[in-house]
C-alpha cells in the first residue's frame, strides 16, 4: 500500500477501533487511575432511572459526562463524587 492509499471501513468497525485505541492510550498513561467508563444504559441501570430523566440530568448539567462522537459515556466515580457532593447520598 503506498502512501496516497485509502482503505475504506466501515463506520461501526472504525468506531469502535478508535474507541479500543482511545481505551488503550488510556490504559498505558495511566493505568493505576484508569475510571470504569459507563454507557446510557449502565448507566440507568445503576442510578435506577429513565432514559429521559438522563437526558434531563445532563441538559441540566446535573450529570458529568464525556462524548466521543456520537456515544456518550459517564465515568462512575464522578458519577458517584457529583451525587455525594449535591446529596449527601452514600453508595
Amino acid at each position: 500500500m503506498n502512501e496516497n492509499s485509502v482503505l475504506l471501513v466501515p463506520a461501526p468497525d472504525f468506531l469502535h477501533q478508535i474507541e479500543e485505541t482511545i481505551r488503550k492510550v488510556l490504559r498505558e498513561q495511566n493505568p493505576s487511575q484508569l475510571e470504569e467508563l459507563l454507557t446510557s444504559s449502565q448507566v440507568k441501570k445503576f442510578l435506577n432511572i429513565s432514559s429521559n430523566t438522563l437526558q434531563a440530568w445532563r441538559d441540566n448539567n446535573k450529570i458529568p459526562f464525556t462524548r466521543i462522537g456520537k456515544k456518550i459515556f459517564y465515568n462512575k466515580s464522578q458519577i458517584i463524587s457529583s451525587f455525594k457532593m449535591k446529596t449527601g447520598v452514600k453508595f
